[in-house]
């Protein structure tokens, strides 16, 4: 079983408005609200592939009752620890499906304490402990820092295959922790090492570097690129062909649930990879982080080249 964890979710709230861009008063078509938040969309997605899945997320407020409502809406199975003042975040995404236009207004996520995230921190080892993969995705809430982010990390059971995606402070303390796998994006990896990354061969190189002080695996996804897999002997290279894509939104965590199936079911990592990238295409091809379809999938992962890259 993976269990995802969500340190900072959201009510995901998409807006489909035609030509938002070109009106100053818009009346908006359909609205769609859904559990959100990284770990929830990796959730989401993992599920379309087969794997069972369970959740564990931080909530506070009506806010953060409604997305354990639209989780259950969902049969997303979770856990849920609850802040003592404040209310989970509203993230919002205004679309224009036929322009193939999209804005994206994140909130910031309540301020969080010690004792919240101390609970929320005992509730995480306590579910991990029935997990085989641990994903613990996405930003973390303010007041809670990276030593805490850490700590929560440290204490994982040891048998148990740990995957991080992560940013900012987070990331650049995760970078020396010996987990399973890291994935994350071009960007999020650039700022954490103070380095242009453009192309694949500078993922390829930063990741090497990143490897050597701690997590045994890496994947760097770069957008319309692909993405670039790396561990301590090997590195490949993945990319679908070109997709006239819809939404790029959460498309780097229905990558990283590829990445899991494959794994999870005991399959490689430049495999993992290759269904990663699918994943992450088929993402794009549909509104709402964590979507895709299954023949989109099948069929984007039966285009995607892989090659080596030593």
């Amino acid at each position: 079983m993976l269990l995802t964890v969500t340190p900072n979710p959201a009510i995901d709230r998409v807006l489909i408005v035609p030509g938002f861009r070109h009106s100053d008063v818009c009346r908006v078509a359909a609205r769609i609200d859904s559990a959100g938040g990284k770990g929830f969309n990796v959730a989401r997605a993992v599920r379309t592939l087969g794997v069972p899945v369970r959740a564990c997320a931080l909530l506070g407020g009506d806010n953060g009752r409604q997305i354990a409502v639209l989780a259950r809406a969902e049969d997303l199975e979770g856990a849920w620890s609850w802040l003592s003042a404040g209310e989970s975040r509203i993230c919002l995404l205004i679309t224009d499906p036929e322009a193939r236009d999209h804005l994206t207004l994140n909130e910031t996520g309540p301020a969080v304490g010690a004792g919240d995230w101390s609970d929320f921190t005992e509730l995480v080892w306590q579910e991990a402990s029935n997990a085989a993969f641990i994903a613990i995705s996405g930003s973390v809430p303010p007041g809670v820092t990276p030593a805490q982010y850490v700590e929560l990390v440290r204490g994982l059971p040891p048998e148990t295959f740990v995957c991080l995606d992560t940013s900012g402070p987070t990331l650049e303390a995760a970078l020396d922790l010996p987990v399973d796998l890291l994935k994350i994006n071009m960007h999020e990896l650039s700022a954490a090492l103070r380095r242009t990354i453009d192309t694949p061969a500078q993922a390829c190189a930063a990741a090497t570097a990143v490897v050597q002080r701690g997590p045994r695996r890496i994947i760097v996804t770069l957008g319309a690129q692909g993405a670039v897999a790396v561990d301590a002997h090997n590195a490949w290279y993945a990319r679908t062909p070109p997709i006239d894509s819809i939404s790029p939104v959460g498309s780097g965590d229905a990558a990283l649930a590829g990445i899991i199936a494959i794994l999870h079911n005991g399959g490689s990592l430049a495999e993992a990879l290759r269904m990663g990238v699918a994943c992450g295409g088929a993402n794009t091809l549909m509104v709402g982080a964590g979507r895709m379809r299954y023949d989109d999938m099948m069929r984007l992962h039966g285009a995607t080249e892989l090659v080596a890259l030593r």
